[in-house]
Order: C-alpha cells, then sequence, then structure tokens
C-alpha cells in the first residue's frame, strides 16, 4: 500500500471518527447534561453554540471525507452523501438555527403567544430531524467505507 493511501485512508477514517463521535456526544451526553443542570434559558443558549461548532465542523469534516474518498479512488454514494451532508449542515446553521434562537425568547417567556410556541416547536423539531438525519446518514458512510475497505482487502489476501 502506498503512502499516499495510508495518509488518505487515515485521513477518511479520523474525519467520520470526528465527524459522528462529536455529534454522538452532543446527542446523547453534552445536551442532556446541559437541560438537566442548567436553567433552559442558559442550557438552550450552550447548545445553540455547540450546535454552531458541530455544524460548521461537521460540514468541514464532511468535506475532508468526501475529499478523501476521491483521492482513494472512490466514486458514488461515498463522496455524493458527504457533500449532501456538509449543504444540509451549513444550511441549517445559516437558515434553521437563527430562527429557533430568535423564537426561543418569546416563544419561552412571559410573552409567549400560542402561535409563537408552535413555531418555536415545529421549527426545533425541524432542527433535531436534520440533526438526526445527519447522524444517522454519516454513521452510514462508516458502514459503507467499512465495506469498500473489507472488500479490497478480501481481493488483495491470499487464497
Amino acid at each position: 500500500m502506498k503512502v499516499s493511501q495510508v495518509f488518505f485512508r487515515s485521513t477518511l477514517w479520523l474525519s467520520l471518527g470526528v465527524w459522528v463521535g462529536s455529534w454522538g456526544f452532543f446527542a446523547f451526553v453534552v445536551s442532556r447534561l446541559a437541560f438537566r443542570v442548567l436553567p433552559g434559558n442558559v442550557a438552550g443558549d450552550v447548545a445553540g453554540q455547540l450546535l454552531q461548532t458541530l455544524h460548521y465542523g461537521g460540514a468541514t469534516l464532511a468535506l475532508v471525507a468526501a475529499a478523501s474518498a476521491v483521492a482513494l479512488g472512490r466514486r458514488g454514494w461515498v463522496v455524493a452523501l458527504p457533500l449532501l451532508l456538509a449543504a444540509i449542515c451549513v444550511a441549517s446553521e445559516l437558515l434553521l438555527s437563527p430562527e429557533v434562537a430568535a423564537l426561543r425568547p418569546s416563544a419561552m417567556g412571559a410573552e409567549a403567544t400560542e402561535a409563537k410556541s408552535l413555531r418555536f416547536k415545529y421549527l426545533h423539531a425541524l432542527s433535531l430531524g436534520t440533526f438526526l438525519l445527519v447522524h444517522v446518514v454519516s454513521i452510514g458512510l462508516i458502514v459503507l467505507h467499512a465495506r469498500i475497505d473489507a472488500r479490497s482487502m478480501a481481493e488483495k489476501s491470499p487464497g
């Protein structure tokens, strides 16, 4: 195996691992802990700031994964999916997150109306659904790349 292949395979797996791991850690540990121990408005602010990092970081890592896959000679879904997920991450951060953040104080505070609360719940559910979609599909990318690597190793092994 060439040094460049080792480099790009390592870069691919590192980018996928950091991406999936950080999103999973946020979903299953950080957000649950924040909303358990912090007041709701503070927990929401913390989650919003962390989501910004996750969205931009996820987009960057997705682009690294796609570029590494191309460098390894891979094509199709293993390249297209991370590009699509990068676009979804950026769109979520630029279009959805600001509206959720702007509505949260007026949907939860003393001046909350039913319309504002319903709009906030809808946008929050959309944001959560987008987050979960990106996370599940990024896990699927790990499976796809693992299958490609396993097939490649099986073809190279003697016997």
